[in-house]
């Protein structure tokens, strides 16, 4: 037998397990333990915490055994009371940030803002300006005065991008408070009353009818999900992201909501801030439905037809980083309208067009089914299609057909073609869609 180990039975179900002398056990202990101690140095190597200090202007601690250095401000320049108690600013009232080194990127950066109601949106614009992620936005009190928000942010990327992000935000708030140190209790002007909302104009925009009451008028998108229970749930049970216009069409207020999918997030975001509408909180609705959602609440001012744009366009960053995410999952290939017409023309494949049936009767390829990819019906319905058959995938402008392409992938389609550039790229190419605009549009069945 070797002096050094030898494989013993172990447990009445006769498996083996290694059985190391004490003087391997000695050599193990000691080169885990030297493992370790260089993981430590090449971390603290990697993250320059001299760097992280500088830049953000903030003094910080490191914590070794973790690998990671924290810099925070306490926010001791307004006043807080919660339930009447002047709370001090050790009780929570601190705004902090993380730094680590990365496994991808050279670092990655985690913190939580302490913001008031002004400070919020100029602060979330300037960390998402400068590399960094906004990703929760809520309260933790009750009864405070005046009103306190706390922003998640985080990142990956150069420790002195995320530094520097860090310290942009911080500097904006020193930026508003500097210039009315009472935080404001509102946002300026009056909103018309009574409303008097042309719904019609608004309508155009959205390429849909919303619903109309007292001069206001309200548009709903819905999406689909998939509870732990199995029970697929959508637009009515309120997935779903929402505008609300009040007011006149000259001075109007949009207030809303708006479901994204992690990977969207971000650019939708982004898309509302330079628009200049306020996001009011960001959160999650629901536990453990698949594919995950991020639900973010907004309020706006300014001319109808203008939030209503920016409420549009954001929705179409939503769509193309969806998109981007979904062309990188694969398990398709986008093809040309030439192509596309080629492969419809062989009579072989289904043509399936995942816009909504408002879309689809205004004008769609001749042949083709209708599955919104955005109903709880489209994965039943998806899944009575022939597996065998080549699926012609198309929308609009190609990104919704993307994402619709990659979840079909994942339901075990073999040959999936997504029409590059959708139905606009299609009739560019000089062909004519057909309209049931006055009859049901066909939907997929076995």
């Amino acid at each position: 037998m070797s002096t050094e180990a030898y494989i013993a039975p172990h447990g009445e179900n006769g498996y083996f397990e290694p059985f190391f002398s004490s003087r391997m056990k000695t050599t193990l202990i000691l080169t885990l333990l030297c493992s370790s101690s260089f993981c430590l140095a090449a971390a603290d190597k990697d993250l320059d915490t001299n760097a992280i200090q500088t830049i953000t202007g903030l003094s910080g601690k490191m914590n070794a055994e973790e690998g990671v250095f924290k810099v925070s401000s306490l926010r001791t320049d307004v006043k807080v009371t919660v339930d009447k108690w002047q709370m001090p600013p050790f009780m929570g009232l601190t705004s902090w940030a993380t730094f680590k080194a990365g496994m991808k990127e050279q670092s990655m950066v985690m913190g939580d803002l302490v913001l008031f109601q002004d400070e919020v949106n100029p602060v979330m614009s300037a960390a998402l300006e400068n590399g960094l992620q906004v990703t929760a936005l809520h309260n933790h009190f009750f009864y405070d005065n005046p009103k306190v928000y706390f922003m998640h942010i985080g990142g990956e990327g150069k420790t002195e991008t995320l530094a520097q992000g860090v310290k942009a935000a911080l500097a904006k708030v020193k930026e508003v408070r500097s210039q009315n140190p009472p935080p404001a209790d509102s946002f300026a002007g009056q909103i018309p009353s009574p409303s008097g909302i042309t719904a019609e104009a608004l309508q155009k925009i959205f390429g849909t009818k919303g619903d109309v009451k007292d001069g206001m008028a309200k548009f709903v998108f819905g999406r689909a999900a998939k509870m732990p229970c199995g029970c697929d749930v959508g637009k009515e049970m309120g997935v779903n992201t929402w505008a609300a216009f009040a007011g006149s069409d000259d001075n109007a207020v949009v207030d809303g909501d708006f479901v994204c999918r992690e990977e969207e997030l971000q650019a939708t975001l982004k898309s509302v801030r330079k628009a200049g509408i306020n996001v009011v909180a960001i959160h999650h609705h629901m536990a453990q439905e698949q594919p995950r959602y991020i639900f973010f609440h907004y309020w706006g001012r300014g001319k109808a037809a203008d939030l209503a744009n920016a409420v549009k366009i954001a929705r179409g960053e939503q769509t193309k980083a969806a998109a981007a995410a979904a062309r990188l999952e694969g398990g398709f290939k986008e093809i040309k309208a030439a192509q596309f017409e080629k492969e419809r023309k062989s009579r072989k494949a289904i043509i399936l067009d995942v816009r909504t049936p408002d879309e689809f009767a205004r004008g769609h390829i001749p042949g083709a089914l209708n599955l919104d990819i955005n109903s709880p019906a489209f994965f039943q319905k998806a899944a009575q299609l022939d597996k065998k058959k080549t699926i012609l995938v198309n929308c609009h402008a190609g990104s919704r057909g993307a994402i619709a392409s990659a979840e079909l992938a994942k339901m075990g389609f073999k040959t999936i073609c997504n029409l590059e550039g959708g139905l606009d790229a299609w009739e560019k190419d000089g062909h004519t869609p057909e309209s049931t605009a006055a009859s049901t549009p066909r939907t997929a069945s076995k």
